[in-house]
């Protein structure tokens, strides 16, 4: 049985609900999510919710281009980076060793590209 064929979708997709899922979280109670901010992240008269916003709309908009195969290489190259940025400004710790766990499960996928259940597939062929 050829089940090699599912392994690059399955991890897109899982990856991509993982991005939403934390996405969706930190949209419905950013004062949760507030204390993760770095202080160095505070400028120009950001806050921490406002940044925990932004980067929930950052979160879900390249999650859901990576549910459905759109622009791959670019959502899961800006994902991987985010997430690599995440790693380094919690240190060395066990939510640190998880975020870069799942940049580098990122970092392959753009290292693969889009997988043949990927609407830039079907785009392309037209």
């Amino acid at each position: 049985m050829q089940l090699e064929k599912y392994s690059k979708p399955l991890l897109r997709i899982v990856m991509s609900l993982v991005f939403l899922y934390f996405g969706f979280q930190q949209i419905m109670s950013p004062a949760a999510w507030a204390g993760f901010v770095p202080d160095y992240a505070l400028v120009f008269g950001l806050t921490a919710e406002k940044i925990v916003l932004g980067n929930a709309l950052l979160e879900l908009s390249l999650g859901a281009l990576l549910l459905f195969g759109l622009y791959v290489r670019f959502a899961s190259l800006i994902l991987a980076l985010h997430l690599f940025g995440i790693g380094f400004s919690l240190g060395f710790n066990a939510l640190a060793v998880r975020d870069y766990g799942l940049a580098f499960a990122t970092l392959v996928i753009f290292l693969n590209g889009s997988d043949n259940f990927c609407l830039d597939k079907v785009f392309k062929k037209k």
